[in-house]
């Protein structure tokens, strides 16, 4: 009897030591306790909670803008022109950030990032659980960091169901970074018959 419950300590010890892949997986966790809708808007600083690495990836360990967010690596900007206050700055090609989201309706969006970029920007994609769904969209010079522009990207097939969205930074723009972001919003696209 004594060996069993020896034994027993010395694996609840262990697992509580080691966490599992569950357990890993739980740290990263919806913005707020609750996933974006799609269709809808996303401000881009309401990312995932969680670890680096799990819920961002930034370039480097400091955080270069306002404190909105608590201890995080991610560049977070106050912006009084921004739909949220804030949104997402000093990006870099490599970086990215999740969100987790769930799609009410099976069927085409069209993605509308509200951002900016002094001379010609960067470039960035979104992928849905891993696969690519944008494909590369190209940021346009929207004349500087303070002027808010926007760029559509015409009909995403998306499918019905829970994902986790990453945005990827995938090129520097001539500043050096990739884009300002403020948000972005999926509407159902028009059918091609009222276009």
């Amino acid at each position: 009897m004594r060996i069993h419950l020896f034994i027993l300590v010395v694996f609840l010890v262990v697992s509580a030591a080691h966490p599992t892949r569950a357990d890993e997986a739980q740290s990263r966790r919806p913005f707020g306790g609750k996933e974006h809708a799609i269709p809808g808007k996303i401000e881009a600083e309401h990312y995932d909670e969680g670890k680096p690495g799990e819920a961002y990836h930034d370039v480097d360990e400091k955080n270069h803008g306002a404190n909105y967010r608590g201890v995080t690596q991610v560049d977070i900007e106050k912006r009084d022109d921004a739909s949220g206050g804030h949104g997402v700055g000093w990006t870099k090609a490599g970086e990215w950030v999740t969100y987790s989201v769930v799609v009410k309706e099976s069927g085409n969006y069209d993605v509308k990032f509200v951002l900016s970029a002094p001379s010609k920007g960067g470039v960035i994609h979104l992928d849905f659980n891993g696969k690519d769904a944008t494909g590369p969209i190209a940021v346009p010079n929207t004349g500087s960091f303070q002027t808010l522009g926007s760029v559509v990207k015409k009909k995403v097939p998306l499918k019905a169901g829970e994902y986790v969205m990453k945005m990827v930074m995938d090129a520097n723009g001539k500043s050096g970074y990739v884009a300002d972001i403020d948000s972005i919003e999926f509407l159902p696209a028009a059918p091609a018959s009222a276009q």
